[in-house]
């Protein structure tokens, strides 16, 4: 008799490592919403019982091995519920019959059990704040819980606390038998025939009683720790509340302190001085960036003289100004200054409506980076096209006295100027 998802071996006994089985069934699998097609073909496995847990309950699969006769050795890709059965998908077929001895990544297991029991009694603690858990996610490092509103930061703190307090008590955590079960059919997955099947509820101490099929550990110490970090909004007014628990904190904790050392290296200043360093940086960064504003502007306004000068004294009617880096602010401030002096001059002839035209250039062409181009002024539709001959890569469009275009990158070779 084959065991069915809620009473498989891996969820009588959450500790089981290994155990030996057999082989019910062995055929092509076909994933249901596959948006690709696999890259070799796979075959989903049924197994008279399993070490391996299937994906559910917010806890991902379990990964692990089959150990065949011979001793050769079949990785499992993934575990997956097809309703009430647990299938286990392998880059190879298996006869069925087979007698074989499945492995759990342990390490992997003990990790998704601190993680899923932690969040069994972090919702519980939360619910005595009346903070109702409205889903959850359990990702490589960082999980998150969902609430219905933003969490004052005292209130964080103090739920660190006690979660943490509980932790240490090593409450008992159980795992009801079918006698024992209460009515929580209501949340158990619409694919999941009730009638047949089992409903588990995942009992800790006197705290919290809730369905799950997840594999859970077996008293609250060994979760070993639970980390409140941060909180972010999100639709309706939500909030996420992230956290880690287990190995993960003190692997989470290691690799900030490896950042903070790095920085501090980087910066010349100990870890401990680093948000006073990150300050003054910030500082010193703003008053830069207002030098380089007040320059460019000095620039664009010494640009536009010229370009004023050339059009009032020398006669032309069309001239260009390029500069070698992929600067938009300076172009828009160039234009600013010489619209400014055309407006401020009326009597001075020059009209980039129907009579002067100026052609912006910027970007390093030398490199082969992209670049911007503006052309205002009468003659902008037939330089448009030269433009676009001269630059292969310039994207862009405009109709009458203007034109606007994006290089994405110049091409090899010196760039004429027109």
């Amino acid at each position: 008799m084959t065991a069915i998802v809620g009473g498989l071996a891996c969820q009588r006994d959450s500790f089981l490592r290994t155990l030996n089985t057999k082989v019910v069934s062995s055929v092509k699998y076909v994933p249901k919403e596959a948006k690709s097609k696999p890259k070799q073909t796979q075959y989903a496995i049924e197994l008279s019982d399993t070490v391996l847990f299937p994906e559910g309950g917010g806890q991902p699969f379990d990964k692990g091995s089959m150990v065949l006769p011979g001793n050769k050795v079949i990785e499992v890709e993934s575990v997956l519920r097809d309703q009430l059965t647990a299938l286990h998908i392998t880059n190879e077929p298996i006869e069925p019959g087979t007698e074989i001895t499945v492995n759990v990544d342990w390490e992997r297991r003990l990790d998704l059990m601190q993680q899923h029991t932690g969040q069994h009694l972090l919702s519980a603690v939360l619910d005595t704040y009346d903070l109702e858990t409205l889903s959850w996610s359990m990702n490589e490092m960082i999980n998150y819980i969902e609430l219905p509103k933003q969490v004052d930061q005292a209130i964080v703190d103090e739920v660190n606390e006690k979660v943490n307090q509980y932790i240490m008590k090593a409450i008992p955590i159980e795992v009801l038998t079918p006698d024992e079960k209460h009515n929580h059919s209501a949340n158990v997955p619409e694919d999941y025939d009730v009638s047949k099947g089992i409903i588990r509820v995942v009992k800790i101490g006197d705290l919290d009683e809730n369905p799950c099929c997840g594999t859970h550990l077996q008293n609250t110490l060994q979760i070993q720790a639970i980390s409140l970090l941060h909180q972010t909004n999100v639709r309706g007014g939500h909030s996420r509340l992230h956290f880690i628990c287990g190995s993960r904190v003190y692997k989470y904790l290691r690799k900030q302190h490896d950042v903070l050392k790095q920085l501090g290296s980087e910066l010349s200043s100990p870890m401990e001085d680093l948000v006073e360093k990150a300050e003054q940086l910030n500082a010193n960064y703003k008053k830069a960036q207002s030098r380089e504003s007040n320059l460019l502007k000095e620039l664009a306004n010494i640009e536009a003289k010229r370009i004023f000068t050339n059009f009032t004294t020398e006669n032309k009617m069309v001239d260009f100004a390029y500069k070698s880096e992929n600067n938009a602010q300076y172009l828009t401030l160039l234009q600013k200054e010489l619209l400014t002096l055309i407006n401020s001059t009326k009597d001075s002839g020059v009209n980039l409506n129907d009579k002067q035209t100026v052609v912006f250039l910027c970007g390093d062409y030398v490199s082969g980076n992209g670049g911007m181009v503006k052309v205002l002024g009468p003659q902008a539709d037939s330089i448009q096209p030269e433009l676009k001959q001269r630059i292969s890569n310039l994207k862009g469009g405009g109709k009458g006295s203007s034109f606007q275009g994006k290089i994405t990158k110049f091409e090899k070779g010196r760039l004429n100027q027109p």
